[in-house]
């Protein structure tokens, strides 16, 4: 049988079909387990389901569900404006940009590192070859940033600002790409697991002339410590976080395994770091 149930979008049954009554006016129909919402809801609506519309039916779930909420926490429904976190999410979308599972962590940390009017030129998922860290690179009217959620905690940052970069070069392979960043005296290099992210950067880098020729990083109020790297050009800022929920624990026990398959850790290492993650569930 075809027909999806008009409200919860499941297959129907023939069981369902067995209820009875449950078509609406515009010619949908419920299964059993939302007829009987419904009737809950509105006694009446055992006999008279086929005088409604799926627009009526669903005004009734909702006002049903506010008035509940009201009721049992005094709770205000309001409109939810969208959070900095959403507007950099909403640009990643609009660069088309291809991030995994594995960057959730690092992507979720960019409101607390980009400045309020900072958008995204570019941004994609990399091995930072200086240190063999695993995170996300992105590029800024600004800077160029990596950072790398660390397993344990806390987020590791080394940023170049655009004043400083003398040019971005980048080698495409079969699969991947490395992205080399010239700075004043040294470079950095990252492979970047989309081959076609090192032209990205290389031409939005390459061709931005329409930055601040003085930025001031935004202060950060949980920042703990910096230590200077890359010739003392690249700042590595550690940002310490408290104990994490379940969800974020087990996103972390897989870059782990990860980076015990590709041989950053050893088989020691990783049953070490995997007990500390276990212990703070």
């Amino acid at each position: 049988m075809d027909t999806i149930c008009a409200l919860c979008g499941t297959p129907l049954t023939s069981t369902d079909m067995l209820v009875g009554k449950n078509k609406l006016a515009d010619g949908g129909y419920l299964c059993a387990g939302c007829f009987t919402k419904a009737i809950t809801i509105n006694r009446d609506l055992i006999n008279t389901l086929d005088q409604y519309y799926f627009a009526e039916i669903t005004g009734m779930f909702l006002k049903s569900k506010i008035d509940s909420g009201s009721q049992n926490s005094g709770a205000v429904y309001e409109y939810n404006a969208p959070t900095r976190l959403d507007e950099i999410k909403d640009q990643i979308v609009a660069l088309n940009a291809r991030l995994s599972v594995l960057a959730n962590e690092e992507v979720n940390m960019l409101d607390t590192i980009l400045d309020k009017n900072e958008n995204l030129l570019a941004i994609a998922e990399c091995i930072y070859l200086h240190n063999n860290r695993e995170g996300i690179i992105f590029a800024t009217p600004w800077r160029v940033v990596f950072i790398d959620k660390k397993i344990l905690g806390g987020v590791v940052r080394n940023e170049f600002p655009i004043r400083e970069i003398i040019s971005i070069e980048h080698t495409e392979n079969l699969l991947y790409s490395i992205l080399q960043v010239n700075i004043k005296g040294a470079s950095a290099e990252f492979k970047l697991h989309n081959k076609n992210d090192g032209r990205t950067f290389s031409n939005v880098v390459n061709g931005n002339t329409q930055y601040p020729q003085t930025y001031q990083k935004p202060h950060t109020e949980n920042l703990q410590a910096f230590q200077q790297n890359i010739s003392g050009l690249v700042q590595e800022e550690v940002y310490h976080t408290s104990k994490e929920a379940p969800g974020t624990i087990f996103e972390q026990l897989e870059k782990l395994g990860k980076l015990k398959e590709t041989g950053i850790l050893t088989e020691e290492e990783f049953t070490e770091q995997k007990k500390k993650l276990l212990d703070k569930l």
